[in-house]
């Protein structure tokens, strides 16, 4: 019994630890520059989710961002088609014989030309995130998709911002290395931002 008491003390004094070390990587993040300079933010942590990313997280992230790139492609091509499609109709239903059809044809034309260019960028960049895309998931290829990349620490903490002379309260999403002894960077719009 004693042993079990013994193990279960030692479980939760390296998970408090492992935690606190985390948590002090963290805020030394948010208050050392890339120059090097400290500034003491007064951050309190209020709250540390941690979790780790796999291999399966960072395919299924991918696959989604790739397919809203080429949807919103696909969608513009489509645009362009359309518009080529009813500038040329439009184009065969007037009257030539007409002076004021005839500015009206030659504009069509115009028109018809820049659509044509937009739909052969929009076919490149369909094609470019196309490629990008099977670049990006055959990175991954043959590998353990339970395998962990790195950890990510959705943080709540407060702070003293000197410029407004306050105490505020945010949350954010920290991306750590996946023994979790290093902060990479901070998530911001979807993206990893690295100290620079």
């Amino acid at each position: 019994m004693k042993k079990v008491i013994y193990f279960l003390t030692a479980m939760l004094f390296s998970c408090g630890t492992e935690t606190r070390s985390q948590e002090l990587l963290i805020i030394n993040y948010l208050e050392d520059t890339s120059n090097g300079v400290k500034t003491d933010l007064k951050i309190d942590i209020l709250g540390i989710e941690m979790s780790d990313v796999t291999i399966a997280d960072s395919l299924s992230f991918i696959e989604t961002k790739f397919q809203e790139r080429i949807a919103k492609e696909e969608e513009s091509i489509e645009s362009f088609k359309s518009n080529i499609q009813s500038a040329k109709e439009e184009n065969k239903s007037l009257d030539r014989s007409n002076v004021d059809n005839l500015a009206k044809i030659s504009a069509n034309k115009s028109v018809i030309k820049l659509y044509e260019n937009g739909l052969e960028k929009a076919l490149l960049s369909l094609k470019k995130n196309q490629d990008q895309k099977a670049v990006a998931l055959g990175k991954y290829e043959n590998q353990d998709e339970n395998a962990v990349l790195v950890k990510k620490g959705v943080t709540n903490f407060s702070f003293f911002n000197p410029k407004l002379n306050t105490r505020q309260e945010r949350t954010e999403t920290f991306v750590l290395s996946k023994d979790g002894s290093e902060v990479l960077g901070i998530v911001y719009k979807g993206e990893l931002r690295r100290k620079r």
